[in-house]
């Protein structure tokens, strides 16, 4: 029978993430019910917005993520993110994640939806949640237990 500090159950980013960190200092096993590429990280093409441009802020970032959303946004949770998001962007490269870059070697931030600024990295394109997976499962792959193909029903 396998032994565990930490169990997780799936295996997308938020799961590989949870992962990767907790790693660190206790054994991990995780579960996913098909191959740890079939998630929905996977297909994940569009970027990750954050404000890595001196003429941004988080306070900008805010505003268009509140409209965004209709102004029906948790506020707490959207500041909480914003204002997180640069710090978050430099720990992902710092891990080995390679966001798209212009011929300078500076971040290509593209714009979408509501946002008034470019602060949208992205990676391979469109296909940042597949580099972001990658990514990390390198880091963690030899230092977790995975389990493929494998429902968890219940814990005891």
């Amino acid at each position: 029978m396998r032994t565990a500090d930490v169990v997780i159950i799936g295996s997308g980013i938020a799961a590989l993430m949870a992962a990767e960190e907790i790693c660190q200092s206790k054994n991990v096993i995780l579960f996913t019910k098909k191959k740890i590429w079939d998630s929905n990280s996977m297909l994940a093409q569009g970027g990750i917005a954050a404000v890595m441009t001196e003429d941004d802020s988080w306070e900008l970032h805010k505003q268009d993520t509140l409209e965004a959303g209709c102004n029906v946004n948790n506020i707490e949770a959207v500041e909480e993110l914003v204002k997180s998001g640069t710090t978050s962007m430099k720990d992902l490269v710092s891990i080995g994640m390679e966001f798209d870059k212009d011929e300078s070697g500076q971040f290509h931030l593209g714009r979408e939806g509501a946002h008034g600024k470019n602060r949208i990295l992205h990676s391979g394109g469109d296909a940042t949640g597949k580099h972001l997976v990658e990514t990390v499962y390198a880091r963690i792959k030899d230092k977790i237990t995975i389990i493929e193909h494998e429902m968890v029903i219940d814990l005891i």
